[in-house]
């Protein structure tokens, strides 16, 4: 099919367009009026009952060795949010209202500068002005709580709450799940249709997260369309792709005042019912990579995987803490281009005596599955020249700093990754001659409204 091609002047219209939405976006705090932020778990009231926030984080990621380049990328975004109490708004009972977007521009450094399975930046996307999360929600007193609406499952799921403070992708949804489901599966930028029930309190105590969202967030793209492209403004509400469910069991103990827990255990799991290719053998049983076979992948009727993630507090103090977080996940290695992924780190909360500033560390290795590794040892032996993937391992260290503490912070990073790509060629200089480890040096500055 031919590609159209928008005239360049709608091109200009539609980015100033965008801008604008972004500079009418970072006024509207400003626009409103003065008030304590009492009642708001975030952001400011503008009523009884009905909270807005604001949030712009800029990153600026140069790679100085290794990778797909070396250079300098910017990327930038502004999040919405408004959350309303509609027991306090309307007298509705135990019913609440949230519905974000964001603004996101600028150039992504994981495809131009590093070539990563992660991209090193947790905001980096297409740049776009985009609809996420709008939902309703029934507290089910005692029992818990229902959502319904446009979801995105890494909101909740999956997540170490130490990890927080890590801008790279390895920490928060992780790179199994985005190379396992389609668009890379419900989590930052895409959202969609779904359902979510909680019982007892997974948030606070114990209890059972159950996720049950729309399996592809991009609907019907064609092939080789890129997700983000086709639901570019995340209003497909898209309910193609079977569908994803998860659960997550959460224990551990409650918090002693507005501190971390001192300990927390989850339990999940994911299962997806859409059809996915094998990663080594075709529907004829030969390897994908014999010329005597098909070339057909063969077809398995669903994917699924595990994991368990724990955290602990090993100190606390009157100003501060330290907490160390783990995660694991694990999918049959057939189906799955990453068959293992590991993470770990560690948070110092009020780090050399400042109160509000936090220093993070954190490694993560993801490791090609078996079955991957496999084509690859086919693809040589029937004289192809290509390297063998094995596993990406990134490492990042960063300091939190706020300068005006709850509202504008600094954040120095520094992130190294190790096999970018699991080993993928370096096309510029040879199919047998995989991405040198990259180096990045970074700062992310945050305001919040």
């Amino acid at each position: 099919m031919q590609r159209r091609y928008r005239p360049a002047c709608r091109r200009r219209r539609a980015s100033h367009r965008q801008a604008a939405l972004l500079v009418a976006a970072l006024s509207l705090p400003a626009a409103l009026p003065a008030q304590a932020e009492e009642g708001c778990e975030e952001g400011r009231p503008l009523a009884d009952g009905l909270c807005v926030s604001t949030e712009a984080a800029l990153d600026l990621l140069g790679n100085i060795r290794g990778g797909v380049r070396r250079g300098v990328a910017a990327t930038g975004q502004i999040r919405l949010g408004l959350d309303a109490d509609l027991d306090a708004l309307a007298g509705l009972e135990g019913w609440r209202f949230h519905i974000s977007a964001f603004g996101i521009y600028g150039r992504q450094p994981g495809p131009t500068l590093t070539g990563s399975l992660a991209p090193p930046s947790n905001i980096e996307a297409l740049s776009t002005f985009r609809l996420n999360e709008i939902w309703l929600q029934r507290d089910l007193g005692g029992w818990g709580s229902i959502r319904f609406g446009q979801l995105a499952a890494d909101s909740e799921f999956t997540s170490a709450e130490a990890a927080g403070k890590l801008i790279s992708t390895a920490f928060g949804w992780p790179a199994m799940l985005a190379n396992a489901l389609p668009g890379g599966g419900p989590a930052y930028p895409l959202a969609v249709p779904g359902l979510r029930l909680a019982l007892g309190d997974p948030e606070a105590g114990s209890g059972l997260r159950l996720g049950l969202f729309a399996g592809d967030p991009a609907g019907r793209p064609g092939e080789g369309t890129d997700p983000q492209r086709h639901n570019r403004y995340g209003t497909n509400f898209s309910f193609s792709g079977g569908a994803l469910m998860m659960a997550e069991a959460v224990t551990g103990g409650a918090a002693p005042g507005s501190g971390p827990r001192p300990w927390v255990v989850k339990l999940g799991a994911w299962y997806h019912t859409a059809d996915v290719d094998a990663q080594r053998r075709g529907a004829d049983g030969f390897s994908l990579s014999d010329p005597a076979g098909s070339g057909v992948p063969r077809r398995y009727g669903q994917n699924y995987g595990g994991y368990a993630i724990g955290e602990a507090t090993l100190w606390r103090g009157e100003a501060g803490s330290l907490g160390v977080f783990a995660r694991l996940f694990a999918a049959p290695p057939d189906r799955n281009l990453i068959g293992l992924q590991m993470d770990a780190g560690l948070a110092w909360r009020g780090a050399f005596g400042r109160t509000d500033d936090t220093l993070s560390f954190g490694v993560s290795l993801a490791r090609i599955g078996s079955a991957a590794r496999g084509l690859d040892r086919d693809r040589q032996s029937f004289g192809e020249e290509r390297t063998r993937r094995d596993h990406e391992t990134v490492l990042e260290v960063n300091y939190d700093l706020a300068v005006v503490p709850g509202h504008l912070s600094l954040r120095p990073v520094v992130q190294w990754i190790g096999h970018p790509g699991a080993r993928e060629p370096d096309e510029r200089v040879s199919a047998t001659r995989p991405l040198k480890d990259a180096l990045l040096l970074g700062l992310r500055v945050t305001a919040t409204f």
